[in-house]
């Protein structure tokens, strides 16, 4: 009798390594179709990501030029205002910043 219980277990342990290696198989191709998935889903969500940071960004640089170009505007009329006040002295001042530059320049 062990002789056959010996000869049973050895016929059927062959179809069971057989389904063992089909399942791995099967599990192979699925864990892979769901780090393809993962891979393709983090993907995405990093790209999602990152046009919603491009966005900010982009709406953040356009409300710091429109604020430097008001206070550029502002700057310019400030000037423009000191210069109709005092002509003379916007010309000297002129004259004398030229001249340094023209110096420096020389050097």
């Amino acid at each position: 009798m062990k002789r056959t219980t010996k000869s049973k277990r050895k016929a059927s342990a062959p179809v069971d390594l057989d389904v063992l290696i089909d399942d791995i198989g099967a599990l192979k191709s699925d864990f892979a179709a769901i780090v393809s998935q993962i891979k393709s889903g983090a993907v995405d969500h990093a790209s999602e990501r990152a046009n919603e940071l491009l966005s900010q960004i982009s709406e953040r640089a356009n409300e710091l030029y429109d604020t430097v170009s008001e206070q550029g505007a502002v700057s310019v009329e400030a000037a423009r205002g000191q210069i109709t006040a005092r002509p003379l002295t916007a010309v000297l001042l002129a004259f004398g910043l030229g001249f340094l530059a023209s110096r420096l320049v020389l050097r």
